[in-house]
């Protein structure tokens, strides 16, 4: 990203700060990185829901998926 001062900051008439104005490249970067951390919840997410499901899949109360059926599946 690049360097603070490249930042602006418009203020209202007391000079508090309203708003955010950045480089285009350092928005770019920023919205690819939020892309990545969301890819990285959504697996996160999924792993979660598996390792809850085991005691119910564990306990008959849920039926097992093979590995097979989960790739079909996707």
């Amino acid at each position: 990203m690049s360097p603070s001062n490249s930042l602006h900051y418009p203020t209202d008439a007391a000079g508090k700060p309203e708003a955010l104005v950045l480089p285009i490249a350092d928005w770019l970067e920023l919205k690819d990185y939020y892309r990545q951390l969301q890819g990285r919840e959504l697996v996160l997410r999924g792993m979660r829901e598996a390792l809850r499901e085991v005691p119910e899949i564990l306990a008959g109360r849920q039926p097992e998926i093979t590995l097979t059926d989960f790739l079909a599946a996707s």
